[in-house]
């Protein structure tokens, strides 16, 4: 697991991550911003393994199901901040805050999306934008082709194989009317890359790639 960055300001390490019986990877990735670093979506490492990026400052649990591994990495003035109903989920954790709309609470350089259109995970998105860069948990997964058999064969019974795509969970689970409006909002800001927590990042075309994903949604 070795950090590894991808623009100027933007890291990220992976790890194997099994869910469901399936083995899907997970990345954290990790800014530097003009007030501190931001670590989103932690993984199991120790913080002290990026500490030279600068003051770990913030700390994000983007969705209801990315939550692990943020109880090691708070402490020495980190905040926490999640996603509506987190809080309650880990109430072994203190949250300083919980996104709500369209916010920058880390400074203009990130925006963040608090969606609402899929309650099972209550995702926040973040945008970065001195990259151009969206920043994703389970919103789309892309898995690679030398991901394990089974998880292709598994995602590709969802739906959610092969390319950038979602799964037949969000068609079923999603609001779909807020999922246009809240998906189309995102489709109108300026990004190119996506760093997905599971699979590989789309390096470029992002937005046209995140449009292909929800084109059920007849956007």
């Amino acid at each position: 697991m070795e950090l590894r960055q991808i623009d100027r300001g933007v890291f990220v390490m992976e790890a194997p991550q099994r869910y469901m019986g399936l083995e899907i990877g997970a990345r954290m990735t990790a800014l530097q911003l003009e007030g501190g670093v931001l670590v989103h979506s932690p993984i199991g490492v120790d913080p002290e393994r990026i500490k030279h990026l600068g003051e770990l400052k913030w700390i994000v649990a983007p969705n209801l199901l990315h939550h692990l591994y943020v109880g090691p990495w708070l402490g020495e003035g980190r905040s926490a901040w999640g996603v509506k109903g987190l809080p309650q989920k880990r109430s072994d954790l203190t949250f300083d805050a919980v996104f709500e709309g369209v916010s920058s609470p880390f400074g203009p350089e990130v925006e963040v999306r608090a969606l609402e259109c899929f309650p099972t995970s209550n995702e926040a998105v973040l945008f970065h934008r001195p990259s151009g860069t969206l920043i994703v948990t389970d919103l789309v997964f892309n898995l690679p082709a030398t991901a394990p058999l089974k998880s292709r064969l598994a995602f590709r019974l969802l739906g959610g194989y092969p390319g950038c795509r979602t799964t037949v969970l969000e068609r079923l689970g999603m609001d779909r009317a807020l999922a246009r409006e809240e998906i189309g909002a995102l489709l109108e800001l300026p990004f190119d890359r996506i760093i997905l927590a599971h699979g590989s990042i789309v390096v470029s075309g992002g937005r046209d790639a995140l449009a292909r994903a929800f084109s059920w949604l007849g956007l």
